[in-house]
């Protein structure tokens, strides 16, 4: 289990900001190299080998931000956009690994992280404020500090992993159905019941709307009026539907796991990747509507609670979730009746689409425990 936690140090000297800046940019220049050499490269050990000796000439950096540099590079690959190539990375994390950083304490027991940038290491004063107290509690509890991450502000994340128990196998299984109004949720059973099904997360979808439609008319207020004035109030806006929409979804990762455990189930997720779309692949209205869907956060972030309270999580195969009848096994499009309603040729089966699609996740979840057969429909509300 991993998590990252923010640290804040007192303002250094103009000569260590300085020194964090140059670290930055020669990190973020080795990422953008790096990137250059991935065609024909299979794996990250042959991507390290081939820019390795390259980059220590090149760059007066410690050897470790080499390796850093490339590994940052690797992991980033698939997500360039092959048209720009490199030239796509316009900013990076550095991370600093326990050979580049060590925590002392002044004679006044004041905190003080040292990094290793380009040059030397220097010392940062740390804030004894409410983020090193939570710091404080976490590694007291069995956190082990394994790195440092700095953005390009140079301001600074703790990265703390744990060692989790053995995940409890239980007897239930919970779907989850993620779409851009709400998160459809049905509780299934080996016995033959279907013990709950549920609606999460119309709060969200309701605040995004708005937020959009609030962005659309200072995007069009900035292009026709005033462009600094409307910028900023774009970028505190952009700052505020992030905020909302993460915390928002920690909130309902926490009510989904504690649903899981109050029905002894396991939770089963559609695995979905590359969800995003960009201007040109489709329609604007079509767009709007799939990039709202924070998925890969919401399944990161169920991920890290279902573990800390040690219940499964799998990914199911999500081909025709919505399509398949849960009653019958017929799939086609045919049973659509709009966007919302399912209404199965074959055997008459009625529901809403998002419910039929969080069912079928969850009994795929389930398909090793019991016969579908066996499955009965009469408890769906």
């Amino acid at each position: 289990m991993r998590k990252c936690l923010p640290l804040n140090i007192l303002e250094p000297t103009r000569t260590k900001r300085r020194m964090l800046r140059e670290t930055y940019s020669s990190f973020l220049s080795m990422v953008r190299e790096a990137l250059s050499f991935v065609d024909g490269v299979n794996s990250r050990g042959q991507l390290h080998n081939k820019t390795y000796e390259v980059f220590r000439s090149k760059h007066s950096v410690a050897s470790q931000l080499v390796v850093e540099a490339t590994s940052y590079a690797w992991s980033i690959r698939k997500r360039r956009r092959k048209t720009t190539g490199s030239k796509d990375v316009g900013r990076c994390v550095v991370r600093f690994d326990r050979r580049l950083l060590s925590f002392s304490e002044t004679k006044r027991s004041n905190p003080v992280l040292t990094l290793r940038t380009n040059s030397k290491r220097i010392a940062l004063p740390v804030s004894r404020d409410g983020a090193y107290q939570r710091l404080q509690a976490h590694l007291s509890q069995g956190w082990k500090l394994t790195s440092i991450i700095m953005k390009r502000d140079q301001s600074l994340l703790v990265a703390l992993s744990k060692e989790t128990l053995g995940l409890l196998v239980r007897r239930n299984w919970l779907g989850v159905d993620i779409n851009s109004p709400r998160i459809a949720v049905s509780i299934v059973s080996p016995g033959i019941d279907i013990l709950r099904q549920m609606y999460f997360g119309k709060d969200i979808s309701t605040r995004q709307f708005g937020f959009e439609k609030r962005r659309a008319f200072l995007q069009r207020y900035r292009d026709m009026v005033s462009r600094s004035k409307a910028g900023l109030k774009l970028r505190r806006l952009s700052r505020k539907q992030m905020n909302y929409v993460r915390a928002g979804i920690w909130l309902l990762a926490n009510e989904v796991v504690r649903l899981a455990e109050a029905f002894n189930a396991n939770i089963a997720v559609e695995k979905l990747r590359h969800l995003r779309k960009r201007r040109g692949e489709w329609i604007a209205a079509s767009r709007r509507k799939v990039n709202r869907i924070p998925y890969g956060f919401l399944r990161y972030a169920l991920k890290h609670v279902a573990e800390r309270q040690r219940v499964l999580l799998v990914e199911v195969d999500p081909r025709y979730t919505s399509q398949a009848c849960p009653s019958c096994g017929h799939t086609g499009k045919s049973n659509w009746r709009g966007y919302s309603y399912f209404m199965c040729t074959a055997c008459g089966f009625e529901a809403n689409r998002d419910r039929v699609a969080s069912l079928n996740i969850a009994l795929r979840a389930a398909q090793p425990a019991y016969m579908r057969s066996d499955f009965s429909l009469g408890q769906i509300s």
